[in-house]
């Protein structure tokens, strides 16, 4: 039997159904047709596609007595296969050991694999034979419905996969040009999955995670702000869900970086808004950050937490574990408290206030110095602005500086790098982007530094309720060693600022900022 060639899908267009193209086949062809099998799979990935991004495919099939969730890594490859628990979700660690596993886990790390949209198929199985009759080319000729919310059925495109068997490339090439020429068939112009997905009335793109709004120089600061807030808040809002129902750790930090860079356009675009109101939503987005907080910060330390337990001997780790246990704990705590907060009516109050801002008059004008002024000049004066505070702020930095000093400039970074992400199209891209990657790289270790501060004293707070447990002072004496870990991993944070806060600071960039934001007030 020859090898399989890569393989190459079309739709076939609304005048032609499965059987009348099998009978057009037939007609120049010597085909063996299999009875069609009716199957039904469920399409997954994670929120944001990782795994179609990646160029895989990838589905769980209800077989008995356990399901499957079956993946093709790219195009034409072979398919790798394990059998899971039935559960609404998949993390990394849930996986079975093996083939599945190792191809997925640096797709999707902490993310989860969701069901994303159920199909029911009609699939017949193809075979051209030569006059040998031996199989020179392979079809399979599919119908495939969507089920929508209500578990409807929605029709989507029929399919035709054509397969070449390698040493045969004429019969492909022959079956190829009926297909594409007289039948009409076009290559399939998304996988199928997007196209079940999008019946299903989701988006094939999956939760985005920043704004998709077209800025353009001398747009009003005022009109660009509320397009690019509201944009934000629907990022937001699809992330809600996932948080609530802690699928995985990512929700929650989307949900929040979309919130802080909320703030933060209010924040340096301040004077395009009423002052009145403007303070409202900004304490109330405040609140919502605050009120996620907790459960994000025990997020990451557990995110981090074999790293930071690595290599140690396993009599540590095995004293660790009462440590780990109370730091899950804490988290099912301060996640209930996030549930309650967000499903509670302090927050529906502020969210609906919100939304009604951005949807709103703001008011005469004269409030609101800059809201009739051009963005790029804004913008641009507020870039250049935060980009003279953090040279300031970092020049005076020193090896004896306090931590809090070196979180002011990671703060300062944070607004910086938002403006750059919302508003840095509106200047040369080759000019953008250097700034954003010496900037990307400052904060790099001033999130280093600040994670493993926060990430100590977390852990210290642990220390009065786990002497009073069994196991308690081996397990202090664990705990000292990573607290000792952390501390190593800020001074090398510290070591490492000087050189990448000289890269962000160079007088040559100053002078690009300086001439490529300016304002023209």
């Amino acid at each position: 039997m020859g090898l399989d060639v890569p393989t190459t899908a079309y739709t076939l267009p609304d005048r032609l159904n499965p059987p009348a193209l099998l009978d057009l086949l037939r007609r120049r062809f010597d085909i063996e047709a299999e009875a069609p099998v009716r199957r039904s799979f469920t399409v997954i990935d994670t929120a944001d596609r990782r795994v179609r991004d990646a160029g895989g495919d990838l589905v769980l099939e209800p077989d008995r007595p356990a399901p499957a969730l079956v993946l093709r890594p790219q195009p034409g490859a072979a398919t790798v296969r394990a059998e899971v628990a039935r559960s609404r979700r998949w993390l990394v660690d849930d996986l079975p050991e093996g083939a599945l596993r190792d191809h997925l886990g640096p797709v999707v790390e902490m993310r989860a694999l969701l069901p994303l949209a159920k199909v029911q198929a009609d699939v017949q199985s193809l075979h051209v034979r030569n006059a040998d009759e031996k199989t020179v080319v392979r079809l399979r000729l599919a119908t495939h419905a969507a089920l929508d919310t209500g578990g409807r059925p929605v029709p989507l495109a029929a399919r035709v996969e054509v397969t070449g068997v390698l040493g045969y490339p004429k019969p492909l090439e022959r079956v190829v040009d009926l297909l594409t020429g007289k039948a009409g068939l076009r290559d399939a112009p998304a996988s199928m999955a997007d196209e079940a997905i999008a019946a299903a009335g989701g988006d094939p793109a999956g939760i985005r995670s920043k704004p998709r709004i077209e800025l353009r120089p001398g747009q009003r600061t005022d009109r660009a702000a509320v397009a690019v807030l509201d944009d934000l808040a629907g990022i937001v809002e699809a992330n809600m869900p996932g948080t609530l129902a802690d699928l995985d750790t990512e929700f929650l930090h989307q949900l929040r970086v979309a919130v802080r860079r909320s703030r933060s356009v209010l924040r340096e675009l301040r004077k395009a808004f009423p002052p009145g109101p403007l303070k409202v939503q900004r304490d109330a987005l405040k609140w919502v950050q605050a009120v996620t907080g907790p459960a994000r910060d025990l997020d990451v330390q557990l995110l981090d937490w074999d790293a930071l337990a690595a290599d140690l001997p396993p009599e540590r780790l095995e004293a660790l574990v009462p440590v780990r246990e109370l730091l899950v704990k804490r988290r099912a705590g301060a996640l209930r408290v996030l549930k309650r907060e967000l499903r509670g009516a302090n927050y529906r109050q502020a969210w609906t206030g919100y939304r009604a801002f951005l949807a709103g008059d703001l008011g005469p004008a004269r409030d609101r110095p800059d809201g009739k002024r051009p963005l790029d000049e804004v913008a641009g004066r507020r870039i250049r602005k935060v980009y003279a505070t953090m040279v300031d702020l970092g020049s005076a930095i020193d090896a004896d500086s306090p931590a809090d000093d070196l979180h002011e400039l990671r703060k300062r970074g944070k607004e910086l790098r938002y403006l750059l992400e919302l508003f840095g199209g509106l200047w040369p891209r080759d000019t953008v982007k250097p700034m954003v990657t010496s900037l990307k790289g400052l904060q790099d270790v001033l999130g280093h530094h600040q994670d493993a501060e926060v990430q100590a004293a977390q852990l210290r707070e642990l220390a009065v309720e786990l002497a009073g447990q069994a196991g308690g002072p081996d397990a202090l004496l664990a705990l000292g060693v990573l607290v000792d870990r952390l501390g190593e991993a800020q001074h090398q944070a510290r070591d490492g600022f000087a050189e990448r806060f000289a890269a962000f600071a160079a007088p040559e960039r100053r002078k690009l900022v300086r001439g490529t934001f300016r304002g023209r007030g």
